[in-house]
């Protein structure tokens, strides 16, 4: 039976191509080589773009970012460019070929990435670091998901509402 005991976790953004997404279910999985075990739900758009270009950046933002960090993951790709909707400017990946990062990003890991065989309801990714950008001002304020709805920072709390997003469209399952 799942029971989430194991909150906070760091949420950081996922991108793969021009679409990202928010990710708590990620962990450095090896120094050297450096590398990161990602786990991602069966059902979002991300898994497909994952599977095709074989790349994708962990890139983690202040906490006060936040809002629109968590929101894109009420928002799909499939439908919308969600750096457009959500006025996030991005810039070119420095190593990866298709990716792009968000600018305010604090800490950047690049990675190519391979699928491993699991079953379960997320698929897993081992993604090997190409290139690695940041500041120390990453570990600061940093996004702490708390489960479902939940976030905090050193010191701070912070629950998203679907409802008091502006604008943000109903969405089934999948659409991340």
């Amino acid at each position: 039976m799942y029971r989430a005991f194991f909150y906070p976790m760091r949420l950081a953004l996922l991108a793969v191509g021009r679409n990202f997404m928010p990710i708590a279910w990620w962990m450095p999985a090896s120094k050297e080589p450096f590398r990161f075990l990602l786990a991602v739900d069966r059902k979002n758009h991300t898994l497909g773009l994952l599977r095709e270009l074989s790349e994708a950046a962990l890139a983690f933002l202040p906490w006060e970012e936040r809002a629109w960090v968590v929101r894109a993951g009420y928002l799909s790709g499939r439908r919308v460019d969600k750096a457009e909707r959500l006025g996030v400017a991005l810039r070119p990946a420095r190593r990866l070929a298709h990716t792009q990062v968000p600018e305010r990003a604090l800490a950047v890991y690049e990675m190519r990435v391979l699928e491993w065989p699991s079953d379960g309801d997320h698929a897993l990714f081992l993604g090997e670091v190409v290139h690695v950008e940041g500041s120390a001002k990453a570990k600061q304020r940093p996004i702490l998901f708390l489960g479902f709805r939940d976030y905090a920072t050193l010191g701070e709390r912070w629950s998203f509402s679907p409802k008091r997003a502006r604008s943000l469209p109903s969405l089934g399952e999948g659409e991340v």
